[in-house]
């Protein structure tokens, strides 16, 4: 069987990432019109804008945690990046996110970057970027489920409330199943060598992310105490989330759910963000929508776009950073002789 050739490739990467962007716009402008009566309520309610600079800083504040969250991470397996490289890295990885490569592309370019600064390390590098988004993974549906636990969801039964609440239940025996799993993997490095592990990694489509977890766990068990803190610094960040949004609503809409319902919606809706579409655009949208009419409140899709000029926020600081970066390297190259 030939190889394809790499125009080919390239113009079918091309081609998919089009079709991606058109799947977002298509999402946005269904979403615009099938809630024009919220949109229109924008013009009439009071804003309240300074709300929505708070929430621009708190963004800012779970975006930085997040790096730094992947800087220990890295760190523990001897990739030596420093804190300030990993933020950098991480604002140009979520630029990148939007404008060219999608959710998985701010991951690779962390991923690279890392390993240039660690020669010889690559798969390392790889896996601290992979058990990053793991823990992220495991700790935003731990506090979804525990959100729901404590606050529950208001309103009379319906559909919709059943769906929540079941996505919310899912949630959380997902997080424990991780985090035993985890916790397994860290303290038996040895199951690796096990039949049973050899047959797990067997599986189709998960038996390599199965071994990948294990790999990274290997390398982490003899810096067990990085895990928790990872995890706690995650906790912060999505409890920042929350905050944003609630923050954002606060700001533009006539009527807000509780702090402690967006506890609850603010994990659901950044899981969307994370399906394969440019940036996530379109996906937290609808799924921000939908649970703020769940919820027995309009203006949902108005908070979405008001939180999503939030996100582009911290994109545009990439943009920034990668700009400045740049510039600096280009500086520092000496010119040719003529």
């Amino acid at each position: 069987m030939t190889a394809e050739p790499p125009s080919r490739k390239s113009s079918r990467k091309k081609l998919i990432l089009i079709a991606k962007w058109l799947v977002s716009i298509a999402i946005i402008s269904m979403l615009v019109v099938s809630r024009q009566d919220e949109l229109l309520q924008f013009f009439d309610s009071k804003k309240r804008y300074y709300w929505w600079a708070v929430g621009l800083f708190t963004m800012t504040l779970a975006f930085t945690l997040s790096y730094i969250r992947w800087y220990l991470l890295a760190n523990a397996i001897d990739l030596k990046l420093k804190i300030s490289e990993a933020i950098k890295l991480g604002f140009i990885g979520s630029f990148f996110n939007v404008v060219a490569f999608g959710v998985v592309g701010g991951d690779s370019l962390r991923a690279f970057y890392a390993a240039r600064h660690s020669p010889g390390r690559t798969p390392q590098a790889i896996l601290s970027v992979f058990i990053d988004r793991v823990i992220g993974l495991i700790v935003m549906c731990g506090f979804a489920a525990t959100a729901f636990l404590i606050n529950g969801i208001p309103g009379e039964p319906s559909a919709d409330k059943h769906a929540i609440e079941f996505a919310c239940t899912f949630a959380g025996f997902a997080s424990t199943a991780g985090v035993i799993a985890l916790l397994v993997m860290l303290y038996f490095p040895g199951l690796k060598q096990t039949r049973l592990f050899q047959l797990l990694v067997g599986l189709p489509k998960i038996g390599s992310a199965f071994e990948s977890v294990m790999d990274a766990a290997a390398l982490y068990s003899k810096k067990k105490p990085v895990v928790p803190i990872a995890m706690l610094l995650s906790l912060c960040t999505n409890m920042l989330f929350g905050i944003t949004i609630y923050l954002v609503a606060l700001a533009i809409a006539p009527e807000v759910p509780k702090i402690g319902d967006h506890f609850v919606i603010a994990p659901i809706a950044m899981v969307a963000n994370s399906l394969p579409l440019p940036g996530g655009i379109g996906g937290m949208e609808a799924a921000l929508a939908y649970l703020y009419s769940c919820f027995g409140n309009p203006g949902g899709i108005l908070v979405a776009l008001g939180y999503r000029l939030c996100i582009l926020f911290v994109s545009l600081i990439g943009w920034i950073v990668w700009l400045t970066l740049k510039q600096t390297v280009n500086t520092a190259v000496p010119a040719k002789p003529q």
